[in-house]
């Protein structure tokens, strides 16, 4: 959002040095590191600290942008899918729009070939390094939102008779092509990057420093710059906040629905409380330290968490409630059977894929702890703006209590739902392991009528 109401100039802020403001260095350092765009990342839009340590800066710029978000979100789900339902039809189609668009000026730009050739150029030697499966699997989760609860929220208002594997097929097939497609965009501009001599494809990092540096900088060097600077971070803004419907809603339902912990207060009123809350937790990320914290956040909150929560779902459906009664339960939606490709892998590839990979990742924990880039301006010797450092251990004892805070609902809830006598408990799941117990699905089947008000069906 800061990019985005940034780009609405003449000249982009980014784009030239003379043009970069900030309160924690001065523009003979931007001239100096000759990475103007990294320059206005770290002095501009975060105002960053030395260090996670070093939280003295604030910046008031990004908690408007946070106030304005939140409020956007709130404004399309308070109502549930009969209010994000609607937004999405615009927040999920517009960004391809813009896609499209930038690809076609992105194949046209000098050196996007090249570009071009280095996505398309397989590196096999990648696939004996555990960090590549695990960015693998850390991407199709946040892509198609498994694990974190959107998938099942909005799937809950879904007609009961409904072909759902041809929707599971699809979704797929278009996340996965879209991610594929994307790719051909971002390449294309960082070639034409490279060719104007800003810097090399493989040396540009991922996350922040792919959309907010390189993608700046390759942008800021086009003719009628900030047009496709406004096109890029406004696709940017919408994907953002149609990721935060799903995530609020995945949030919201369960509070409200399954666990019905304020029986006697609206929909509306819980979703509010939930985003004040989430909002409040998010100050603490517009200071001086919070790329740090998001990055402690994005290694602990992310990788451990989601691949256990996975491993655990893939357990329920495999293992404790059964692929038998898994494919009974399809087949009465849909009218057929899943083929037996899907039933091997709830109960066996998923699972032996998700304990490998959580595997490999506590064994990196426990090998080396993570590193993180800081800022550390320039000097008379040293051009750099950042250096990788390692975490400090004050910084993975918050990762791990971020874990442990994420992982705390399974156990508790297993417990809590359990029968009051456990052996009871144990010898159900063992029947439903040996898969000689059914159920009858149209019974068990959750509907929003049921329980929701008539202004939050769908």
């Amino acid at each position: 959002i800061f990019y985005f109401f940034s780009s609405y100039t003449g000249s982009l802020p980014f784009a030239s040095c003379a043009n970069v403001t900030g309160v924690l260095l001065n523009e003979t350092c931007c001239e100096r590191s000759n990475d103007r765009a990294n320059y206005f990342w770290w002095n501009n839009v975060l105002q960053a600290s030395g260090g996670l340590e070093d939280v003295d800066n604030f910046s008031w710029e990004l908690l408007g942008c946070l106030v304005l978000a939140w409020v956007i979100v709130y404004i399309c789900v308070f109502k549930g899918v009969e209010s994000s339902g609607k937004a999405v039809y615009f927040t999920a189609t517009f960004p391809y729009v813009c896609l499209v668009i930038l690809f076609f000026r992105g194949v046209t730009l000098p050196g996007a070939g090249d570009g071009i050739l280095v996505y398309i150029t397989p590196k096999f030697d990648k696939l004996l390094t555990g960090q590549v499966w695990l960015d693998a699997a850390t991407q199709i989760f946040f892509s198609l939102s498994l694990g974190f609860g959107a998938l099942v929220a909005f799937a809950s208002y879904v007609p009961y008779k409904n072909n759902v594997g041809r929707d599971a097929v699809i979704v797929s097939l278009v996340n996965c092509g879209t991610s594929v497609f994307a790719g051909f965009v971002i390449y294309s501009i960082l070639g034409y990057r490279q060719y104007r001599g800003i810097g090399t494809i493989e040396g540009v990092s991922s996350g922040s420093g792919l959309a907010f540096v390189a993608i700046s900088e390759a942008v800021a060097e086009m003719k009628g710059g900030p047009v496709w600077a406004v096109l890029f971070f406004t696709m940017l803004v919408l994907l953002g906040l149609d990721s935060e419907f799903g995530t609020l809603e995945g949030a919201v339902t369960p509070i409200v629905v399954d666990m019905n912990l304020f029986p006697k207060i609206r929909k509306e009123l819980v979703s509010a409380g939930l985003a004040v809350i989430l909002f409040v937790f998010g100050i603490g990320f517009c200071s001086g330290g919070g790329e740090y914290m998001i990055a402690i956040f994005d290694y602990y909150g992310m990788n451990i968490p989601i691949l256990i929560l996975a491993l655990c779902e893939c357990i329920a459906v495999g293992w404790v409630f059964g692929t038998e009664n898994m494919s009974k339960a399809i087949e009465d939606m849909q009218g057929t059977r899943p083929s037996k490709f899907f039933t091997i892998c709830w109960k066996y590839v998923s699972p032996a894929l998700l304990i490998i990979i959580f595997i490999v990742t506590f064994i990196q924990n426990l090998i080396a702890a993570p590193k993180y880039d800081v800022y550390v301006g320039c000097n008379e010797t040293d051009a750099s703006l950042t250096a990788e450092v390692t975490l400090p251990v004050m910084g993975q004892v918050l990762g791990w209590i971020i874990v442990i805070g994420a992982l705390a609902p399974i156990p508790f809830f297993m417990v809590k739902n359990r029968d009051d006598n456990m052996g009871k408990f144990f010898s159900t799941c063992l029947r439903s392991v040996k898969q000689d117990r059914y159920y009858n699905m149209e019974e068990m089947y959750y509907r929003p009528e049921r329980v929701l008000a008539p202004s939050d069906q769908c």
